[in-house]
């Protein structure tokens, strides 16, 4: 069955129960995760073989490249912040819906990134690999990480069905799909968390996730060493402060508008993509603090 293939959170499980059966009878037995040889230490503890085969929880972050930071208060003002309405979740219901005949072609820059031939083509582009992250057929959210999910084929397929894409762009491809699929589990496990702590039921959430993917990804959050790896990342995320304020463009996207804008059509300097990608607009309000900003400028 899918939820119990290599890399998913019910193998991961699993793994876990062995281990606690495995604490009063100490011993550093070597086991089989995700293809790789781990092993089990006395504590019951998994010690990695090799770092880049660690199991990598998921990662409390929002998607920072494509979502732009929220806007919730103003820095030095004694006003209460105005609430802000938000629309509903991007569905992109019409690029889905594209024949083969109605691709939009994209272009790429020299790197596999993006880059046109509008800023909008690439902007629906973006936005369209999000939709693909939160739907279930193609990114299982019951998997500890992403190469894990058995999909990646798929994926690729089937957004070359709505957009022509030089194989190029693959590997931008699925690493965007990627950090949508990371920042779409955050998101769910924050709700989690608010109805926990509210004491509501979970409807909300059934609504979104397939039942038996729910049950795994809450099993996985209240495990000691996703609670761990949780805090750690929560922590780093809090010391940043400099944020972009781009929204769901992307570096590539600004570095080819300022080329195109310069009169020799050069590459801007790193300094100047900078400046442009922190440019913020003064009737609205933003989370962080604008003094490192201002000071690297």
């Amino acid at each position: 069955m899918r939820f119990c293939s290599l890399g998913s959170l019910s193998a991961y499980r699993n793994l876990r129960k062995k281990q606690v059966q495995n604490i009063e009878h100490p011993s550093n037995d070597e086991v089989e995760y995700g293809g790789q040889p781990m092993s089990i230490n006395a504590s019951g503890m998994v010690l990695e073989r090799e770092a880049e085969n660690e199991v990598q929880p998921m990662i409390e972050t929002h998607n920072v490249a494509h979502e732009r930071e929220s806007e919730t208060m103003i820095e030095g003002s004694s006003e209460a912040p105005k609430i802000k309405k938000h629309r509903g979740p991007t569905k992109k219901t019409d690029i889905h819906a594209r024949t083969m005949e109605e691709r939009t072609p994209i272009i790429l820059n020299c790197y596999g990134q993006p880059i046109g031939p509008t800023r909008k083509d690439v902007k629906d582009l973006s936005r369209f690999l999000g939709t693909i992250a939160q739907t279930t057929e193609f990114a299982p959210l019951n998997y500890v990480n992403w190469p894990s999910v058995p999909t990646h084929d798929q994926i690729w397929e089937y957004v070359l069905e709505k957009f022509m894409i030089p194989p190029e762009g693959r590997s931008w491809v699925l690493e965007t799909v990627n950090l949508s699929w990371r920042g779409y589990k955050s998101k769910l496990k924050k709700m989690y968390l608010e109805a926990v702590e509210k004491g509501s039921n979970l409807d909300e959430l059934y609504e979104l996730v397939p039942e038996d993917e729910l049950k795994d990804l809450i099993s996985y959050w209240n495990t000691s060493p996703a609670k761990e790896q949780s805090k750690k990342n929560k922590r780093n995320r809090e010391k940043l402060d400099d944020m972009h304020t781009m929204g769901p463009s992307s570096y590539a996207a600004l570095r080819h508008k300022l080329k195109q804008e310069d009169p020799n059509k050069q590459e801007p300097s790193k300094a100047k993509v900078y400046r442009e990608s922190r440019i913020r607009n003064p009737k609205k309000t933003y989370k962080t603090s604008y003094g490192n900003t201002k000071a690297n400028m």
